[in-house]
C-alpha cells in the first residue's frame, strides 16, 4: 500500500495498492487556522496523520517536496517544513519508510509537462477515471503516480496513461 501526501494548510492524499492495478483512494483534509502558532498546527497535523496512517498500512509514505516560492510568510514555510518532519517521524516510529518527491516530477508523472498548472493537474487526473474534488487531491495522485513508477517500475505499466479512458 502506498499513502501519498500533497502537504499544505489543505492537504490532498491518495492511498491505493501499487500491484493490482487498482484505482486509488483520493481525499483531503483542511488543516485548522492557527496564525503564527506553528505548534498547535503541528499537533493537528500528528492528530490527523497518524490515525490515518494506521487506518492505511502504507509500506511506503511519498510526499511532495515542501519547497516555497515567491514571497512568502516564516510561519508558512515552518508550517511546511514542519509537516513533512511530522510526517517522517510518524514514519520513523511506525518502521514506515517516508520518501519525498519534486514538484515538477509530480507534475511531469502525472501531465507529461513538469510546470502544469492546477486545471491540467485536474484534468489529468480525471483522465485516470478520479474525480478530485480539489487540486490538492489530482496533485496527490501526481505523488502517489509517480511513486508508483520510480519505487514499483514493474507495475508502472498498468498506470500507462493508453490504459484509461477520458472520465470527462
Amino acid at each position: 500500500m502506498l499513502l501519498a501526501l500533497d502537504l499544505a494548510t489543505q492537504t490532498g492524499f491518495c492511498f491505493g495498492p501499487a500491484d493490482t492495478g487498482e484505482v486509488p483512494t483520493l481525499g483531503h483534509v483542511v488543516m485548522p487556522s492557527t496564525g503564527p502558532d506553528v505548534g498547535r498546527f503541528l499537533c493537528a497535523w500528528q492528530d490527523w496523520l497518524e490515525p490515518k496512517v494506521r487506518e492505511v498500512g502504507p509500506t511506503l509514505i511519498v510526499i511532495e517536496a515542501p519547497i516555497l516560492a515567491g514571497q512568502t510568510q516564516i510561519a508558512t514555510t515552518r508550517k511546511l517544513q514542519g509537516m513533512a518532519g511530522v510526517t517522517e517521524m510518524i514514519g520513523h516510529r511506525l518502521g514506515i519508510e517516508v520518501a519525498e518527491v519534486a514538484t515538477s516530477q509530480v507534475k511531469k508523472a502525472l501531465t507529461g509537462d513538469g510546470r502544469a498548472d492546477k486545471q491540467l493537474m485536474m484534468a489529468a487526473a480525471r483522465h485516470y477515471s478520479l474525480t478530485p474534488i480539489v487540486s490538492d487531491e489530482a496533485d496527490a495522485f501526481g505523488v502517489w503516480l509517480c511513486a508508483l513508477r520510480l519505487r514499483f517500475p514493474k507495475e508502472a505499466g498498468r498506470w500507462d496513461p493508453m490504459n484509461f479512458r477520458s472520465a470527462a
